[in-house]
């Protein structure tokens, strides 16, 4: 596969990601636009749309040079190529897993706990006019 090849490969898996890399790209403009503004919760939101858009790019560019790599290595079996892409698919799970818990904590970072609701004896009655 010569270069040409490889970079439209590489494109098309990124067209592919282009929704997830707008939202993201879109997020972390908004995020900084508004930073001055923003509770320590947008510190760990900016962390989980950054991995996200740095993943957009990465995991199509990665993907292709492995997939170049075995290809190109005859030595490598059948059985090694399956194990090499479940582990790198594993890896880009990991990372997605990773970026979603950034933004999970970026939910809940700040926010102070509710004072505790009152029982039905802790109501105050008001006298029967």
């Amino acid at each position: 596969m010569n270069n040409t090849e490889q970079i439209k490969v590489i494109l098309a898996s990124l067209l592919s990601q282009l929704p997830i890399l707008l939202v993201s790209l879109v997020a972390l403009i908004m995020i900084f636009a508004r930073s001055k503004e923003l509770s320590k919760a947008s510190m760990w939101a900016l962390l989980g749309f950054g991995l996200t858009l740095l993943l957009c790019i990465v995991i199509p560019v990665v993907q292709n040079m492995v997939q170049r790599w075995a290809i190109e290595n005859r030595e490598l079996t059948h059985d090694q190529r399956a194990s090499i892409f479940t582990g790198i698919s594993f890896l880009w799970s990991v990372l997605r897993a990773i970026s979603y818990a950034l933004l999970l904590v970026a939910v809940f970072a700040g926010r102070r706990t509710p004072p505790p609701a009152f029982s039905s004896g802790d109501i105050p009655r008001l006298p029967n006019p």
